[in-house]
This record gives structure tokens, C-alpha cells and sequence, in this order.
């Protein structure tokens, strides 16, 4: 019985010397040098799996990579945070944990994929069993980003189809939703803006024509279903059922059109918003950080959390893509490529953002920061706004929202596969009806998302999204490094990585992955809980609605980790004595048909927890 494969059965025997193989009553027995029964995994093997799907060519699978980590986030969330939070002075946290935490998690995961080839829950069992549980919270997190996610793209899929008419809807101020204190960048007569409360064109058709949350006073009365978002959003998870019902061969053919169309509408963009009269002002503020508020905690975690979402570690997806790539594929070279594609991104979105409240500043006279407080993020009154002093407004901004729409479909079949692979690795039933098992797979994430499409979502919506994966994605994160590089072992990674492309990590990897990244993702986890304000969400409600939510939502965080310990502690208890009595058992069994034995001085690195 050879060990050069894979999936066979290991024979757990003891004998004098080395590997022998003795024939008694016409069977074959293998036996080891050991006294301890333990699993032999072989030192220069790539595990692979039978009847595993693979991309068909780098090209595709790099173009996969870099459609999830670049998504709405590099649109909807960076210049939002990078705005919020010091301007320019963003950017030296964020490219800080981009090399020193983002990239090093980044490289962890496709590497441990990629040489593995097993979906995110499976995979721990070769790593480090007791804790399997990283794998079901990262499940628990991508239903969670599923379940409001979609919901972001279904506004995208609105404006699109709201933007077929000739004169798009967010233009004027002469609509039934619209208050007496609208004002229009292209009505002269509505540009003399009130001191308060007085909101754009575009503000409020996105809260009161497609949010419709004027109807919501709190998170409390969430109010109807918007039966108009519910179509979008259904249009939405059809589209994602469409691109994987037959896994990455459908998703491959998709990726070329879903990641590169972003490209061009974002040059068309970048461009035209150039051009516009007062944009220094904009691109000053962006240029010209507030360095004091490096001093702000909040600044730091926000750029952690923006790296986490945008790269994407600790979701899973990078792994489970990773495990349908070349074995031999340059894993350093697609981590380097992916990220710095997505970080350029970012700035060029950040540059189109800014440029435009430049703009707006200089038509309506007033400062870059009052444009600070758009809740749902700037993406969908600022973009608007400036795709309405285009020529052919209705024409770019069909454009602009069939490219939001392409850059967060990328992310979430990713995220949609990602649980099919894992679920249908750990659970082979599931894989005889690989079409239905999708199905199912897209169907309970859009039954999680019905609250946030009603006229209260936008609450929802909010408190998803702080609460579903910026505190507990550290927490996951942290424990994936710990469970890789130091109870699998760096030892043992470096030649796994060595086996797959030729070379070993170099220092680096080695000290960013080792040492650095998880002190500090184990620092900001502590800090996450010190720092928190409820008053965050003091726009939810009245009263002690605040102190509710944010019960609700560290409840909600904590279900996402509990699988961690809740597993290990089972493992130890249960799991692991059922396999020593097993392998005891075993021993005993082999040691009548071999009764020679010399132990051994050491154990085999897989019976770390055996």
C-alpha cells in the first residue's frame, strides 16, 4: 500500500526499521518506524482532488482574483472612508495595512488553497483540525455579506433602469418626492441653498424615491416592502445564479466581461470629471491630508476594515478560487498583482469622487466637508449628480450603473461559490446535485436580505455592515494565521510553497505573516471593542435605541466567531478521544501480525492534535 496517494487508507502499524511491507494470509501490511499510530502525509505531494473544476487558463483565474477584491468597496466604500477620515491622510494607514497585514493574509490564503484544493471548511482538517470552526464562521460571514450586499446592488440596478428616459429622474427638483427645500445644479432659481436642511436633486431622490425612507422613522418600523428593490434585487440573484450554476466554467466565461467592462467606464469617467471647472478644490482636500487625525484610532481600524473588505481575506473566496488554479501558480505574483491593481483602482475612484465635490463645491459656494454627510455613501448623490452634466447624461449613467452593477456581481457569485465549494467539499451529498445546491445557495441569502428591502433598509443596510464583518473578520483572520503559520507551521507552509512554485517564502512573507500581521489584527480586535460608540447609530431611533442596536449587533458579530472555540472545545472533547480509542484499537490489532517494535524519539508533525 503505497503512500504516494492521496485518498487512500493509512494502515497505522509499528516496526524495526523504516518502511516495510509484510504479506501474512495473502494481506498486505505497511508498517512505520513509530510506536505512535498517526497519518503519514507525504512530504512531496500535492493533494489533489478527482473531479475538481479548474480555471481555464492564468489569465482567467488572475481576472477572477481581481474582479472580487476589486468591487462596490473600491467605489462605495473607500471614497466614502478615505473622505471621512483624514483625506489624504488615509491613504498612509491603508497602504500601511496593505503590506503589513492585507498583503501577507492575502498570500497565506491562496497559497493554502492552491496547494490543498479544498473549499474553506474541509480544508482545516489538513491544517489544523480543532480549528475547523474558521471555516463555518467564514461561511456565517459570507451569508452575512450576501444577505445586505445584494441589496447595495440592487439600488444599482434601479438607478440603471431609472436612467432609460431622457432626461434622468435626479435632475430636477419638480418631482412628486420632491421637498420645497430640493435644489438642482441645473435650476438657477433653486441654487440659493438654505442654511439647513436643504438637500440635492439627487439626495433625495435616492431617500425618497428609491429608499423611500421618509417612510421609516427608525429602525424600529421598518415600514413595507419597496416592492421596486425587490424586483432588482431578484434580478440580482438571478444573474448570480446565472453565473454559477455550472461553477467556474460559467463564472470564467463571465469574468471577461464582468471585470474588465469596469475599466473602460472608469476611464470615460476619470476623464470627463477632469474636465469640470473647481475640481482642485476637491482634489486639494484629497491631496492635502488632516495628518492630525492620524491620532484617531477609528481612522486606523477604518483602514484595516477597508483592506479586509477589498482584499477580501478571511472571506474564504481567495482560497476556494486558489484551490481551482495551477498548483504551480506564482502565488506571490497573483497576491502583489491583484492588490496593487485593486489599490490603483481605488485612487483613480477616489479621484473621480473628489474631483466631483470639487465641482459641486464650486457651483453651489460652498465647502468640500459639508458634502461629508451622504449616510449611504457618495457613490449614489455624488456620481448622479456629475453624471447629469454630461452630454448624453441618460447614455453614461447606464453606463456607470451597469459597471456598479458588473464590479459587485464579481464579488458576490465569488462569495455564492465560495459556500457551494465548501459546503459541497465537506458535505460530498450535496455535489450529486451540484444545480439545485446553488440554487438553494442564492435562495437563502436573498430570504436574509427581504428587511433591508423595505422603506427602514437603509438601517439595516448600515447595521450590517458594521456589525456583519469589521469586528469579527479580525477575529477570523487572526486565528487562520495562527492556525497556518504557527500550529501547521511555518516549516511545513514554506515547503508546500516550495513544492508548488520552486521557492520558499522569502523574509518578508515570513515575518509579516509570522509576526506582524497577527499582533497587530490581535491589537485592533482588542481595540475594536475598547472604542466602540453606540452613538453610531443615535440616527436609528429615539431613546435607548442605540444602546439596542448595538447589543443586536456585538450579538450578531459574536454568532459569526462562536463556531472557533465551540469547535475546537468539541474536537478536544469528543473528536479526538474517538480517535485515540480508534487508532488504539488499530495498534493492538497490527502489533499480533508484527511483534517487533523500536520507538521512536519524536512524533510526526500531523499528530500535533492526535
Amino acid at each position: 500500500m503505497s503512500t504516494n496517494n492521496s485518498d487512500q487508507q493509512y494502515v497505522p502499524m509499528v516496526s524495526k526499521k523504516g518502511h516495510h511491507q509484510l504479506e501474512t494470509n495473502n494481506m498486505l501490511v505497511s508498517t512505520t518506524t513509530t510506536t505512535t499510530t498517526s497519518i503519514v502525509e507525504p512530504k512531496n505531494k500535492i493533494i489533489k482532488q478527482g473531479e475538481r473544476d479548474n480555471w481555464s487558463n492564468r489569465i482567467v483565474y488572475l481576472l477572477s482574483i481581481i474582479g472580487f477584491v476589486v468591487d462596490l468597496g473600491n467605489v462605495w466604500r473607500f471614497p466614502t472612508v478615505c473622505y471621512r477620515n483624514g483625506g489624504g491622510a488615509f491613504l498612509i494607514p491603508y497602504f500601511t495595512f496593505l503590506f503589513l497585514v492585507g498583503l501577507p493574509c492575502m498570500y497565506v490564503e491562496l497559497a493554502i488553497g492552491q496547494y490543498h484544493r479544498l473549499g474553506y471548511i474541509t480544508i482545516w482538517d489538513k491544517i489544523c483540525p480543532p480549528l475547523k470552526g474558521i471555516g463555518y464562521s467564514m461561511l456565517i460571514i459570507n451569508l452575512y455579506v450576501l444577505s445586505y450586499y445584494n441589496t447595495i446592488i440592487a439600488w444599482s440596478v434601479h438607478y440603471g433602469l431609472a436612467s432609460f428616459r431622457a432626461i434622468v429622474p435626479w435632475t430636477f427638483c419638480n418631482n412628486e418626492w420632491n421637498t420645497p427645500l430640493c435644489y438642482s445644479l441645473h435650476d438657477k432659481r433653486t441654487l440659493n441653498i438654505l442654511p439647513n436642511g436643504s438637500c440635492s436633486s439627487a439626495d433625495e431622490y435616492f431617500e425618497r424615491r428609491m429608499l423611500k425612507s421618509h417612510l421609516s422613522s427608525s429602525i424600529n418600523q421598518l415600514g413595507s416592502l419597496q416592492w421596486e428593490l425587490v424586483g432588482c434585487s431578484i434580478i440580482v440573484f438571478f444573474l448570480i445564479y446565472l453565473t454559477i450554476f455550472k461553477g467556474v466554467k460559467t463564472a470564467g466565461k463571465a469574468i471577461w466581461f464582468t471585470a474588465l467592462i469596469p475599466y473602460a467606464v472608469l476611464i470615460i469617467l476619470l476623464l470627463r470629471s477632469l474636465t469640470l471647472d473647481g475640481i482642485f478644490e476637491g482634489l486639494k482636500y484629497y491631496v492635502a491630508p488632516s495628518f492630525d487625525r492620524l491620532n484617531e484610532y477609528s481612522v486606523w481600524q477604518a483602514a484595516a476594515v477597508q483592506i479586509f473588505f477589498s482584499l477580501g481575506p478571511g472571506f474564504g473566496v481567495l482560497l476556494s478560487y486558489a484551490s481551482f488554479s495551477d498548483v504551480h501558480d506564482n502565488v506571490s505574483g497573483t497576491a502583489l498583482i491583484a492588490s496593487l491593481v485593486n489599490c490603483s483602482t481605488s485612487l483613480l475612484y477616489g479621484t473621480v469622487v473628489f474631483a466631483g465635490l470639487g465641482y459641486l463645491s464650486n457651483r453651489l459656494h460652498a465647502d468640500v466637508r459639508q458634502f461629508a454627510e451622504s449616510n449611504m455613501g457618495l457613490v449614489f448623490v455624488v456620481y448622479p449628480e456629475i453624471l447629469t452634466s454630461i452630454r448624453g447624461a441618460p447614455f453614461f449613467s447606464i453606463l456607470f450603473f451597469i459597471m456598479l452593477l458588473t464590479l459587485g456581481l464579481d464579488s458576490v457569485f465569488a462569495g455564492a461559490e465560495s459556500i457551494y465549494t465548501a459546503i459541497s467539499d465537506e458535505f460530498p451529498i450535496l455535489a450529486r446535485r451540484p444545480r439545485l445546491s446553488r440554487a438553494c445557495v442564492v435562495l437563502v441569502p436573498f430570504l436574509a436580505s427581504i428587511p433591508t428591502l423595505t422603506y427602514g433598509g437603509k438601517y439595516i443596510v448600515h447595521f450590517m455592515d458594521f456589525f456583519g464583518t469589521s469586528p469579527s473578520i479580525m477575529f477570523i483572520v487572526l486565528c487562520e494565521l495562527i492556525a497556518t503559520v504557527w500550529l501547521y507551521g511555518m516549516n511545513k507552509f514554506s515547503n508546500n510553497m516550495e513544492i508548488m512554485t520552486g521557492n520558499r517564502p522569502n523574509i518578508y512573507w515570513r515575518i509579516t505573516c509570522r509576526y506582524i500581521a497577527p499582533l497587530i489584527l490581535f491589537i485592533l480586535y482588542i481595540c475594536s471593542f475598547i472604542q466602540f460608540d453606540s452613538q453610531e447609530f443615535s440616527s436609528f431611533g429615539k431613546g435607548n435605541t442605540a444602546l439596542r442596536v448595538s447589543i443586536a449587533g456585538w450579538t450578531l458579530s459574536s454568532i459569526s466567531t462562536l463556531p472557533i472555540p465551540i469547535y475546537a472545545c468539541w474536537w478536544l472533547l469528543f473528536r479526538r478521544q474517538k480517535n485515540v480509542t480508534k487508532q488504539t484499537t488499530t495498534t493492538t490489532t497490527t502489533t499480533n501480525v508484527v511483534t517487533e517494535t523500536i520507538p521512536t524519539n519524536g512524533l510526526n508533525e500531523q499528530e500535533a492534535f492526535i
